[in-house]
């Protein structure tokens, strides 16, 4: 997948953003989530909106770079970019659905932190399933495009 063309410089530029995201959610949300049931309302809340503002500046330079390229190279991109992001989508509506009828507490039992949803619903979750499906985006429709 990383070709003689890839750069570390400007994948950093680009998903520096998404990385700050899924280390914040990473922390707070599944590594550690006793210490963020701790901390104060107002603490609580600042946490979810610098995920979410993290997401939001991660898309604002991914706006830019997709700007930058050729046609082709940028159709190829958005392409990938849609398939991920519905991927992605349909994944965790699917998830949803399944945990909300305790699918997953009848095939595995008790979820790990004890309790019967089995619900994946952080950033950090959302930012490796997002990174998964690029990936296999970018599989899919890079042969289309050669």
């Amino acid at each position: 997948m990383i070709s003689k063309h890839f750069s570390w410089r400007t994948a950093w530029k680009v998903a520096r953003w998404w990385l700050a995201a899924l280390v914040i959610s990473a922390f707070f949300d599944v590594f550690f989530p006793d210490i963020k049931k701790q901390m104060s309302w107002g603490w609580r809340v600042t946490i979810v909106f610098v995920e979410f503002l993290s997401v939001l500046l991660f898309v604002f330079d991914a706006i830019k770079f997709i700007r930058k390229m050729d046609e082709l190279q940028r159709l190829l991109t958005l392409t990938i970019f849609l398939f991920a992001v519905s991927a992605t989508l349909i994944f965790f509506l699917l998830w949803e659905c399944l945990d909300r009828e305790k699918f997953f507490y009848h095939v595995f039992g008790i979820s790990p932190d004890g309790t019967i949803g089995w619900g994946i619903c952080s950033v950090a979750h959302v930012n490796m399933l997002f990174g998964g499906f690029y990936g296999v985006g970018f599989l899919i429709f890079n042969r289309r495009y050669k």
